[in-house]
């Protein structure tokens, strides 16, 4: 059936319905706590919608890709979010980012021919950490952000996955 973003106070309070697009999925909170982005899927393809918890406005497409998107999160500082796309076939899943605000053109951040995953992005907003197999196992590789130029470091050994930071960075 249909699927919606739902948000709850958990110490008290209703669940309220936040989203009503049918097919609406894998919300992510804003650094600020205001607003949930989700992900909104159609027929072929998919788009990123924010609106803010409260319900005072209507949903707004903050992203759209040729390509369905699986993932999102926030940049420490709100200006960015940051996309996954699918990963169903080799080769595929890649990571995309896009401002919010000014130029919106999607930014590639990690689009190769291997399968990059899990974004995470550092709590200063200047590194970007996400899974790759490219080595042939997953292991997990740190670049720059929002900028793709510039080197990429293998940080794992033996594999890894969901790479998290540490509040300090």
């Amino acid at each position: 059936g249909n699927l919606a973003i739902w948000i709850k106070q958990l110490d008290r309070g209703p669940f309220t319905r936040l989203s009503f697009g049918g097919q609406d999925r894998r919300p992510a909170w804003s650094p600020d706590g205001k607003t949930v982005a989700f992900i909104r899927d159609t027929i072929s393809t998919s788009a990123v919608f924010a609106r803010p918890v409260d319900g005072s406005l209507p949903d707004r497409m903050v992203a759209r890709l040729d390509r369905l998107v699986q993932e999102v999160t926030w940049s420490p500082d709100g200006n960015w979010l940051v996309m996954r796309t699918d990963d169903v076939t080799p080769g595929a899943g890649d990571i995309v980012g896009v401002r919010l605000t000014g130029d919106t053109t999607p930014v590639p951040l990690a689009f190769t021919q291997f399968t990059e995953l899990n974004p995470a992005i550092s709590p200063d907003g200047r590194w970007l950490a996400y899974t790759s197999n490219e080595s042939g196992a997953t292991e997990v590789y740190v670049r720059a952000f929002p900028t793709s130029a510039g080197g990429r470091w293998q940080v794992s050994t033996q594999g890894g996955t969901a790479p998290r930071w540490s509040p300090e960075g």
